[in-house]
């Protein structure tokens, strides 16, 4: 099945809807360079790359894949080692297209630049994979219907990185990881043991859609939980609150996104600190 890469189709809306900051030409258009980035824990790095849509079009798939960028140079650097990631079809995803690395591995603690070369341009940008973070315990709580559960993690969060959280789900007869719509610790303001809930949402092409948010017992669950920095984590929110405001995603008055990409780009470079779980819910 194939995966949608969510970031960068809202990513797309924003700059084709509204972007206060963009000095508009006659034309109405301003071409930026879209960039979706990360390297986790014990991965290699992994970026997309598009065009943002001019006001006069329909963002739809055929639009997307118009806009998809791919002969750009994009160079990932830990310090020690620098290494041009190759561009390929990932049909698992879309839009379909990502520039992927086969040499450098992310680790905690390490900062990591990019650099995208495309069209005349260059983007630069830096990220940090957080320090490793506690994982305490996971919960199953009885909802008092039949077999379904609710299910919740204990985080030790330490304070001074100011980390985030964003958890995923995957019950074995799934295909992917699905995210709870929430980001932990937004407010970066969390210290100490954290209880947080997993609730996932669903689509209704998941083989678990009926389920909702709840888990069955004698499901054996992957729960897959990022830490995030705190650029990364303001990048989100904002992000989050840009879907939930607008509502009509072509009203102009909406606060562009924080980007920690250079000019003429736009989008997010992060790093993640991952830690994956089997559970099996009593």
């Amino acid at each position: 099945m194939r995966k949608h890469n969510a970031l960068i189709i809202v990513l797309l809306i924003i700059l084709s809807a509204c972007n206060p900051d963009l000095d508009y030409k006659v034309t109405g258009y301003t071409q930026k360079i879209i960039v979706e980035g990360r390297i986790e824990t014990g991965r290699v790095p992994v970026v997309y790359l598009s065009l943002n849509v001019p006001l006069s079009k329909t963002v739809d798939s055929t639009t997307i894949l118009d806009h998809v960028i791919r002969y750009a140079k994009v160079t990932v650097s830990d310090g020690e080692k620098t290494e041009i990631l190759t561009s390929k079809w990932d049909k698992d995803y879309f839009p379909p297209y990502v520039y992927k690395g086969t040499e450098i591995v992310g680790e905690e603690g390490k900062t990591y630049t990019l650099k995208v070369e495309y069209g005349g341009y260059t983007l630069y940008s830096q990220t940090s994979i957080p320090t490793g973070f506690e994982v305490e315990q996971i919960n199953s709580i009885n909802t008092g219907v039949d077999t379904l559960r609710t299910l919740s993690v204990n985080i030790n969060v330490d304070h001074s990185p100011k980390n985030s959280f964003r958890i995923f789900t995957k019950k074995m007869k799934d295909k992917r990881f699905i995210e709870t719509p929430v980001l932990f610790n937004s407010g970066l303001n969390l210290r100490g043991l954290q209880t947080f809930n997993i609730s996932p949402q669903v689509a209704k092409t998941d083989s678990s859609y009926r389920e909702g948010k709840y888990f069955i017992a004698g499901d054996t669950v992957d729960i897959r939980i990022r830490a995030i920095d705190s650029i990364s984590t303001i990048f989100f929110k904002d992000m989050t609150m840009f879907s939930v405001v607008a509502g009509n995603v072509f009203i102009n008055e909406v606060k562009p996104l924080n980007s920690n990409i250079s000019e003429p780009g736009f989008g997010i470079w992060y790093g993640c600190a991952m830690r994956t779980l089997r559970y099996v819910v009593p």
